[in-house]
Order: C-alpha cells, then structure tokens, then sequence
C-alpha cells in the first residue's frame, strides 16, 4: 500500500489550494467525501474525476453518479474504483469537475508517492490549506484589520475630494501678499 499526496487547485485561482493525503486502496468516492470537506461544498453535491495527461485533455471519467463499474462504460464508479487502479504516472493529474450551478473545476496533481506501511482509518486528510474555498467566495467577510477600521471611519461620502473649504472664502489682500515678496 502507498501513500499518494495530492495539491488540488482551484481553476479561478491558484493560491487557493488544499494538499490532501491518501491511500492508494481508497476509492475516489473517499477522495470525494475529502474534497467536499475541505473546500466547504455542499455535502450532497456530485462530481466527476478526469484522467488527464500532461496537456490538461480529459480522459477516462470516474463519476459520483455511477454504481457500477461496467466493461466499456463511459464512466467508472467513484465508490467501487480505488484511486491506485488508475495510477499510470507518479505525477498523475485529474479534473475534479462539480456538478453545481456554479460549476466549480479543481486540479489534482500528485506531489508525492511513498511506501505506507501502517495501516490506518486516519486517511484520506488534509495536510494544508491555503485560500478561501470557492464555495465560499464573496460570502465570507474577511477580518478587519486597523488600517481597514480607520480607513471606513474617514471614508469620503459622495464625490468629496479630502479637502475642506476652509479658507475658500477669503480674500487675500496686498497687505498680506506683501509679507511673502522678495527682496
């Protein structure tokens, strides 16, 4: 049994990303259930795994809507298909594709592969995190911060300048000017 490490990246943004640890001997329907966690999607949301090359071209598909895995399907069974059956590369890339209105995409890329001797329920888990999750884009409220707070309190209204009208009145006379002339 191995180990496989994987960056997942979302299409609209690259620093938003989550690196997720599994085995080899877990079906994509495990890998699923860890995505929908980690960037917050709703928990019955569907969705489809791609294989890809190295050119991002969608091959075989691994669907959370199909049951069974049938000889020359289009698509193969998240549950009953374990993630180290279509394992071709060490760098092995799939298209996570979100069966949603707001048709989230994200990007699995395997970053490292090793031997994994233990055996352990603690996986498949996430290892960091990084970005606000799609699902989440636009509704959360980010933390405000001093420099935020005190540029809402003096925030201009309307179309004002920064500029009071203090002194906007008032006539300059001679006298006055003659204070500032050149000898």
């Amino acid at each position: 049994m191995s180990l496989l490490k994987f960056t997942i990246s979302w299409d609209e943004d690259n620093a938003t990303f989550r690196d997720v640890e599994v085995l080899t001997n877990q079906s994509f329907h495990d890998l699923h259930t860890c995505i929908k966690t980690a960037f917050q999607f709703p928990d019955t949301m569907e969705a489809s795994f791609f294989m890809t090359d190295n050119f991002i071209h969608k091959g075989r598909e691994i669907s959370s809507t199909v049951e069974k895995n049938l000889r020359d399907a289009p698509a193969l069974s998240m549950r009953k298909t374990p993630i180290g059956a279509l394992m071709n590369d060490p760098h092995q890339q799939f298209i996570y594709e979100c069966v949603h209105p707001k048709n989230w995409t994200l990007h699995l890329e395997v970053i490292s592969l090793k031997e994994f001797l233990m055996d352990s329920d603690q996986f498949p888990r996430v290892t960091k995190s990084e970005g606000i999750s799609p699902s989440q884009f636009g509704i959360l409220g980010k933390e405000k911060d001093a420099v935020m707070e005190t540029l809402e309190i003096y925030d201009l209204a309307g179309d004002a300048e920064g500029y009071g009208d203090e002194g906007e009145d008032e006539v300059i006379s001679d006298e006055d000017m003659g204070n500032f002339t050149e000898d």
